[in-house]
């Protein structure tokens, strides 16, 4: 089994439970928020095969459509923007330094690419091994399959093709459809007016009736869905092959030197290191 993280994703919600958290007045709270994460997935699923992905800074959408994630660029207060400031370097960190050291060696960025990309394309390319995405993101139903199923860290619930089924009654493939007429709020994508998730549905499985005006807005919105379809259907072209390593480099030493460099002796405590040991290092010395 292989865990594929959302990276950006456990940041965040690391971001908002433990962004205050210090150790000699340096910000560490999401680095610890990570790593005390990754323990408890591994525990989960019985297995210490991760694969990280994570946002470009830089996306291709915003040129194929100005307006993507404009929600986001809102005029922000001094503290707002420090607090950001000190979270994405600690993003950076994990990424360049704390995953490294310990021996992660599936740990990928491609600039111009979200990690849902990176997903998508692992998932395609992968198709044969049993793989679980760690994320919230709902843009990812569409890469369920009898081998891809989803994790959600808040919820601690797995999600399938099959609640995709029992949910919306359509198939992982038309969910990308779903999201190109409806549209996506949180990417400030706009759809077919009126025209939410529950409409779409059911005018993908010829369960609207031909008789209502979101219908015939739907038919008339032929533009729009296809501006759509190129930003939310996963991955977007031109998203680069991913090779992932079959055998791990993982570092104890490494773990417990990055533990001391910013202060986490929680994690090397007599218990707590034998939990590390038991499902991430698996007995490595």
């Amino acid at each position: 089994m292989i865990l594929l993280v959302d990276s950006n994703s456990i940041c965040h919600q690391a971001k908002h439970s433990m962004g205050n958290l210090t150790w000699e007045e340096k910000e560490v709270g999401i680095i610890f928020g990570f790593l005390r994460q990754l323990l408890s997935l591994a525990k989960t699923f019985e297995t210490n095969k991760f694969v990280f992905v994570w946002d470009s800074r830089i996306s291709l959408r915003t040129k194929m459509f100005p307006d993507y994630k404009k929600s986001r660029k809102r005029e922000k207060t001094p503290e707002e923007k420090r607090f950001d400031d000190v979270s994405y370097a600690q993003f950076d960190i994990i990424r360049t330094e704390v995953l490294p050291e310990i021996g992660f060696i599936n740990n990928f960025m491609k600039d111009g690419f979200e990690a849902d990309d990176l997903i998508a394309q692992i998932t395609k390319t992968y198709h044969d091994q049993k793989i679980v995405i760690i994320s919230t993101d709902e843009d990812l139903y569409q890469l369920l399959s009898e081998n891809v199923s989803m994790y959600s860290i808040k919820k601690k619930q797995l999600y399938t093709e099959h609640n995709l089924w029992k949910d919306h009654r359509i198939i992982p493939k038309e969910w990308g459809e779903v999201k190109a007429i409806a549209g996506c709020t949180t990417d400030c994508i706009p759809g077919i007016e009126h025209v939410g998730e529950v409409t779409a549905c059911k005018y993908i499985t010829k369960k609207l009736p031909v008789s209502q005006k979101t219908y015939k807005a739907i038919k008339d919105g032929k533009s729009i869905i296809e501006r759509n379809r190129k930003l939310v259907v996963l991955p977007l072209e031109g998203t680069p092959s991913i090779n992932l390593e079959s055998k791990e480099k993982l570092n104890l030493k490494g773990f417990i030197t990055i533990s001391q460099r910013y202060g986490f002796s929680s994690f090397t405590s007599k218990e707590n290191l034998a939990k590390w040991k038991e499902y991430i290092f698996k007995g490595i010395i």
